[in-house]
């Protein structure tokens, strides 16, 4: 498979990308632009893109009867083939309550035992590895498939249908791909996927000298679609703001990272559309979306979800708690009772205006950080940083500490002996983001540095204090 030879070596490729000119460039991002097409719009895809739009007819008794089934058979399948699963108690899944009789899964017990999770019913060879941080800034790697890559996309063509996006409609990605060199200073900053119509934007570049060009881009396109990490689009519509500028866009889709509501209101003055916020997570066991009415629905086809206190009890009514998910359709890795750090809330009420019956949940903790200014002038958003922890597996922790203008550091909580190695990876690539404006250092410590309410965040801006 393409996908995961590409990752496999993805420094590499990376180094060889960047020496091309632009249109050398584009015609890679286009070449796989072309493979991922034919995975997100495949006629599977589009069949249950179908199964889910009618899904949005069910009544909350349909949705219950559904998430016992996909219960029911996503333990089972678990215990017979995921190792990790066979001494699990041998319960019968009747009802919602029948799930507590199981233990939850902490991240750290996944990223200890993930060998024993994988399932032996999907060969090696159809696994797709990634990486994510999560919360913490601690590296996890999952598996996946093409066939969940698929029915994920599907999702996603759902929510767009809900706010009247159609399929390979023209869209500008702002996420974490390097689609130019970090050395560049004159555009473009941005390469094309001709086949899937999307322009992507680099999120490295983002500086007061580079607003124009940004500013400038977004006008030539204005009605496609954006997307991006909400940090990141808040950035664009500070520029765009500050110089008392819109730019109006077909609609905005935030994921990746906390849309707050300041951010919400800017990014929605500068491109004058409505934002559709989503919250996903790579190991693929829950998704959250917003709908056409401005309400964020568990998606029930997705996995089930628990909103848990510390004591892994439900909490009550609408308060706060832990998200433990229970995904129905990663059948490489199944996660039951997977609780990922993240919290939220259910939101009670009437049904939604939009007329579904899916169940609102709002998260209200993903990762909480700052922005990055650096010294030459770019402005980097927590998810830009991100981007460098994702090959790392032995911290359970890294944060970036700015307490100096000139100096940034690599802060690192060990989880194995190969820690230290990989922190001063983390630093030299993290130095060659920066350039010479700056200087990287790296430490060990102990404990990662929590902000008040429990919340950890990835950059800590000490410039000020």
């Amino acid at each position: 498979m393409l996908e995961p030879l590409m990752r496999a070596n993805i420094g590499r490729l990376q180094t060889f990308y960047d020496r091309l000119p632009s249109p050398a460039r584009t015609f890679l991002t286009s070449a796989r632009g072309c493979f991922l097409s034919r995975i997100r719009y495949s006629p599977e895809t589009f069949s249950f893109l179908e199964q889910l739009r009618a899904h949005e007819t069910w009544t909350p008794n349909d949705i219950s009867s559904f998430q016992i089934h996909a219960l029911k058979e996503t333990v089972s399948r678990a215990r017979a083939t995921a190792p990790y699963y066979a001494n699990y108690p041998q319960i019968e899944i009747r009802n919602f309550d029948s799930l507590r009789l199981l233990p939850v899964l902490t991240r750290e017990t996944v990223r200890e035992n993930r060998a024993h999770l994988l399932s032996r019913d999907v060969p090696p060879h159809q696994r797709i590895i990634a990486g994510t941080t999560g919360t913490t800034g601690g590296n996890l790697k999952v598996a996946y498939t093409e066939k969940l890559a698929g029915e994920n996309w599907a999702f996603l063509l759902r929510q767009w249908a809900w706010a009247g996006v159609k399929p390979r409609q023209p869209r500008v990605t702002l996420f974490g791909a390097r689609v130019v060199p970090i050395t560049r200073t004159t555009p473009p900053y941005w390469t094309h996927n001709l086949p899937e119509r999307q322009i992507l934007l680099s999120i490295f570049h983002l500086s007061k000298k580079t607003a124009a060009d940004y500013l400038k881009f977004l006008h030539e396109h204005q009605r496609a679609v954006l997307e991006g990490f909400p940090s990141v689009l808040s950035i664009l519509a500070d520029f765009a703001l500050s110089r008392g500028e819109t730019i109006p866009m077909r609609a905005v889709f935030t994921s990746g990272e906390p849309l707050y509501p300041a951010a919400r209101q800017k990014i929605e003055s500068a491109f004058q559309t409505t934002v559709f916020d989503s919250y996903g997570m790579t190991e693929y066991c829950g998704l959250i979306q917003q709908c056409e009415k401005g309400e964020m629905h568990l998606a029930p086809e997705y996995g089930y979800l628990e909103i848990l206190d510390e004591n892994n009890a439900p909490v009550a009514a609408d308060d706060e708690g832990y998200f433990v998910w229970t995904g129905f359709l990663n059948r490489a890795m199944p996660l039951v009772r997977y609780r990922i750090g993240d919290r939220g809330r259910w939101r009670l009420g009437p049904r939604c205006p939009c007329g579904r019956a899916f169940p609102r949940v709002t998260p209200t903790i993903t990762r909480e950080s700052e922005i990055l200014h650096c010294a030459d002038g770019r402005i980097l958003s927590p998810r830009a940083l991100n981007q460098y922890l994702k090959g790392a597996t032995s911290l359970r922790f890294c944060q970036f500490v700015h307490d100096r203008a000139e100096r940034v550091v690599v802060r690192a909580v060990a989880g194995n002996d190969l820690a230290a190695q990989e922190m001063m990876k983390i630093r030299e690539e993290l130095q060659q983001l920066l350039g010479e404006s700056m200087r990287v250092t790296a430490e060990i410590a102990a404990e990662p540095l929590v902000f008040p309410g429990g919340k950890i965040p990835l950059i800590i801006n000490r410039m000020e204090q």
